[in-house]
């Protein structure tokens, strides 16, 4: 049995499981590493069922981690950030607090009960990942 016919018989085998087990295509084993790189070579001179062949061994696996492309604006990544750990620190009340942010430089507007607030409230900001500076316009109520 050449190449071709066992590549042929794998595939007939696969849609016959495929139509008895609808579920099973997608994780399936993986075919051997030769099989595997075979058609890789093969996809490369316009091999159009090696090819099929490579897409659905890049289908098997374990996805976890890979989430959809996300769009979120830098600036807006930067605010819910600085927004998350000013509300989570304990010795901070930033209910009063607004959090703005453009071209990675932070505002901090809004009210605080004393100076060591304000002053912490502005090293939280500028610990936070992508920001380059802080602009501090907090007043003390």
């Amino acid at each position: 049995m050449d190449r071709l016919e066992r590549r042929e018989a794998e595939d007939r085998a696969f849609k016959q499981r495929l139509q008895q087990d609808p579920d099973s295509g997608r994780f399936t084993e993986p075919r051997s590493w030769w099989a595997r790189t075979s058609d890789e070579v093969a996809a490369w001179f316009g091999n159009p069922d090696a090819l099929r062949r490579r897409q659905r061994d890049e289908a098997v696996g374990d996805h976890s981690g890979k989430g959809p492309a996300a769009t979120i604006d830098e600036d807006e990544r930067i605010v819910a950030e600085v927004s998350r750990q000013l509300t989570n620190d304990r010795m901070l009340d930033a209910s009063r607090v607004a959090v703005a942010c453009k071209d990675r430089a932070v505002m901090l507007t809004g009210e605080v009960t004393t100076s060591a607030d304000s002053a912490r409230a502005e090293s939280i900001a500028a610990a936070c990942g992508g920001v380059d500076s802080v602009e501090n316009r907090l007043t003390i109520a």
